[in-house]
């Protein structure tokens, strides 16, 4: 996470400047796998992808969800998410997380600062819903939320707990849904276990930002499959694995830029970075066991997604990588001038296995370019 919450909360993606760059050269790799960009898709920056009552939601200042049925089953591709209609209106949508019984929201108030020429955050709010409709307010005890400032960061994650089963069932048994409130100009952090409309302070000092089983990770990305987990440091291009998080001995530098988002298949690690989309292959035990890999032929990844990829979502992570479907959220990360992709690559991108290829996603308005 940045410093300040104008710069990672962003749903405008002004943020700052990545050139491009990958680790396989898709421009010249992928020259002849270029697909065109269908018009329906999510805009904005989509920073979180959870499933929820066998749905898939996401967010990008408002929520959308569409059925968790798998497109291979009969689901669909395109076109398939619907707007959650709030009952709160004081804000943006900036994250989601899930648990086994809520679905849990944050929302972020903005003031313009004019000398700063930004806007800064004023308030925030954490609704819950435990069906996707009707939605409470989120007490959260010693976290002044009614006034907040760029000093705070603010974040809300969960554990990633779930399973896919063939039909759209997606279970979340074990899934535990977090908060965390970190005043920089304090040094001071508390994370919070939300359930339902309440929340219990599990820490207080460091800057948990992620979660995966029963252990917390304050790095840009972590994941884990079984016993082996797998994180992403702010500061290097390294993924690192192993079945203790504290210990850094295994690493592979990717030269790919941040790891920002890992999502974990049968096969391979499938890797939102500052410069787009990577997977990396891991055995049956879970340990990486090679650089970057390209993707399935025809598979146009390397092409499509070159701009930050914030979120990456795996609907069945017991098949293989390419036999699922696929979701990533790619935001600009600077001024659109100096960014490597245009604000129409900006959203919600989806892998569907029978047509081989990623490309935008969205809902079936047509009058809105599928928002």
């Amino acid at each position: 996470m940045k410093k300040t919450l104008a710069a990672i909360l962003t749903t405008t993606a002004i943020l700052a400047t990545i050139m491009f760059a990958s680790c396989h050269d898709p421009i010249f790799e992928s020259i002849s796998n270029e697909v065109e960009l269908e018009t329906n898709g999510l805009r904005g920056d989509i920073r979180s992808i959870v499933p929820f009552n066998n749905y898939i939601y996401c967010c990008n200042n408002m929520i959308y969800r569409k059925p968790a049925l798998a497109s291979y089953e009969g689901g669909g591709q395109n076109k398939q998410w619907r707007e959650v209609s709030t009952s709160f209106t004081d804000g943006t949508i900036t994250f989601l997380a899930s648990d086994s019984s809520y679905i849990y929201a944050l929302s972020i108030e903005w003031e313009a600062d004019e000398s700063e020429g930004k806007n800064l955050p004023s308030k925030a709010a954490i609704y819950a819903s435990s069906d996707g409709n009707t939605w409470n307010k989120v007490t959260v005890p010693d976290a002044n939320l009614n006034s907040i400032d760029e000093d705070y960061d603010l974040v809300l994650f969960d554990n990633q707990e779930q399973s896919y089963s063939s039909g759209g069932t997606i279970s979340t048994s074990g899934r535990i849904a977090y908060f965390g409130f970190y005043d920089d100009s304090i040094n001071t952090g508390r994370t919070f276990r939300l359930s339902g409309t309440s929340a219990t302070l599990i820490d207080a000092g460091t800057k948990y930002c992620k979660a995966a089983g029963d252990k917390f990770s304050t790095h840009s990305a972590f994941a884990r499959k079984g016993s082996m987990y797998y994180w992403g440091k702010s500061g290097d291009d390294e993924i690192y694995w192993g079945t203790n998080p504290a210990d850094d001995s295994n690493s592979i530098d990717l030269d790919c830029g941040i790891i920002l988002s890992i999502s974990v298949t049968a096969d391979h690690l499938l890797l939102g970075t500052a410069r787009g989309i990577q997977r990396v292959p891991i055995d049956a035990s879970g340990n990486i066991t090679g650089n970057t890999k390209d993707f399935k032929s025809g598979n146009n990844a390397l092409s499509i997604l070159t701009g930050r990829v914030m979120s990456t979502y795996v609907l069945d992570s017991s098949k293989p990588e390419s036999e699922t479907d696929e979701y990533a959220g790619q935001v600009i990360y600077g001024s659109i001038t100096s960014s490597s992709i245009s604000f129409d690559e900006v959203g919600l991108f989806a892998y569907y296995p029978e047509r081989n290829t990623w490309n935008r996603d969205g809902t079936d308005s047509s009058s809105s370019d599928g928002n």
